[in-house]
């Protein structure tokens, strides 16, 4: 009897014995990124490191999607071996979350926290059907600072800078005219999004009606476009506008001399003073000239915790980790981002007065993370409607359709297929 007891003994001790070791072994939590490596790669690993220190039960392995990134997340997902973090857009993490792809995260962080730490409106970005489905990360705003060579607009007769958008659709007229450079270059339909709409937002045009329809195509909508039909038209507005991203139009023709005004984010900053140190040290920095709305809209990034997720409580941590202030800020002493957290408005980094254009151009933006919205929701099936939108902005610019047909065109698609 008493050898049987021993042995009891003995293997209950090996029970517990395995079971904390089990406990006691590192959770391994897979994290993806978007776009960042490896420009970033010295901030990404240095607070992966700081995260590991402070959770010793965790590691962390640390993977950058770039074009494969939401194909990938969705085969993940598919194949039931996603990631446990995963970095999102406010368009994708809307998608994965009507999808039920995400676990809401005020699930695994409470609400007051999570309150706490983000802007109101950062919070909305990521909420769907009442619940919040990603920490909100870096953001940026679409209409950001205005960048401006004070040379080519002496030369234009443009004494002020522009504060208002339709004064800035004139300058843009008068520099070319009298420069032969272009005066700025509008955002009319960039890869992957509805570029266009931001105007609508800008000037107070709303993009969907009471019912929650597509609505863009009144009178007035129609109108404004014309405007930048026109301007294209006319030789005003750079034929690569339709056929490249705005930004990188823009950042390339700034360093030739070959375009007078950006306006966007710092970001545009830095390329300029690697390629033109010269017209970098000229550049003034303002702030962007708003259209009849007097507000900014623009976007941010997020991490998401997938429902596949093997470890969700430690991916929460990390999430919460890489998103919180401390970090942000850092984040933002690399590389001109816009934080998404309260504290940031207050943080002495971005009341510094500086006549470096990077320095000035990031104290104006990042405190102003509580502006950062999309301006307007975007709709189901947003590759394919985006697409389309894009396609008929474009039919107005080359004269294929009247402004009016092209926006009832695009309307017309969008009601029929936002849902599919």
């Amino acid at each position: 009897m008493k050898m049987k007891n021993a042995a009891r003994l003995l293997t209950l001790g090996l029970t517990l014995s395995l079971g904390t070791a089990a406990a006691q072994s590192p959770v391994e939590v897979q994290f993806w990124t978007w776009y960042l490596s490896p420009k970033f790669d010295g901030y990404i690993k240095d607070t992966i490191a700081a995260f590991e220190k402070a959770n010793p039960g965790i590691t962390v392995k640390w993977f950058d999607k770039q074009d494969s990134m939401v194909q990938d997340f969705i085969s993940s997902v598919n194949l039931g071996n996603a990631p446990d973090v995963v970095n999102l857009n406010i368009d994708e993490t809307a998608k994965a979350a009507q999808n039920g792809f995400l676990v809401p995260v005020d699930s695994l962080t409470p609400k007051a926290r999570l309150t706490a730490t983000f802007y109101p409106q950062s919070i909305k970005n990521f909420t769907t059907d009442g619940k919040t489905y990603g920490y909100p990360w870096y953001g940026w705003l679409n209409e950001g600072v205005m960048l401006y060579n004070p040379e080519l607009l002496q030369k234009a007769g443009v004494t002020a800078a522009p504060r208002k958008l339709s004064e800035l659709l004139s300058a843009s007229k008068a520099i070319k005219d009298k420069t032969g450079a272009y005066g700025w270059v509008p955002a009319l339909k960039d890869p992957n999004t509805a570029s266009f709409l931001g105007y609508f937002n800008a000037e107070g045009l709303p993009v969907y009606d009471a019912a929650g329809k597509a609505a863009f195509n009144t009178p007035a909508h129609a109108a404004l476009l014309q405007q930048y039909v026109d301007l294209y038209k006319g030789g005003y507005i750079p034929e690569d506008a339709i056929r490249k991203e705005a930004f990188q139009v823009a950042t390339e023709l700034y360093s030739q001399n070959k375009v007078a005004i950006i306006v966007g984010g710092p970001q545009a900053l830095t390329r300029i003073k690697d390629s033109n140190p010269t017209l970098y040290a000229k550049t003034m920095v303002v702030p962007a000239p708003l259209g009849k709305s007097g507000v900014q809209t623009g976007g941010s990034m997020d991490l998401v915790v997938p429902k596949a997720s093997k470890h969700p409580a430690e991916a929460a941590k990390l999430a919460a980790f890489m998103t919180n202030n401390v970090n942000q800020i850092a984040f933002a002493k690399v590389v001109p981002i816009v934080p998404t957290t309260r504290a940031a408005q207050g943080d002495a980094f971005f009341k510094q007065t500086s006549a470096d254009p990077i320095a000035k151009a990031t104290s104006m933006v990042g405190a102003s993370g509580r502006f950062i919205n999309p301006g307007s929701k975007a709709p189901g099936n947003s590759d394919d409607v985006y697409k389309n939108f894009n396609d008929n902005i474009e039919a107005a610019l080359l004269g294929k359709k009247s402004a009016k047909v092209a926006l009832d065109d695009a309307v017309t698609y969008w009601n029929a297929n936002s849902s599919k």
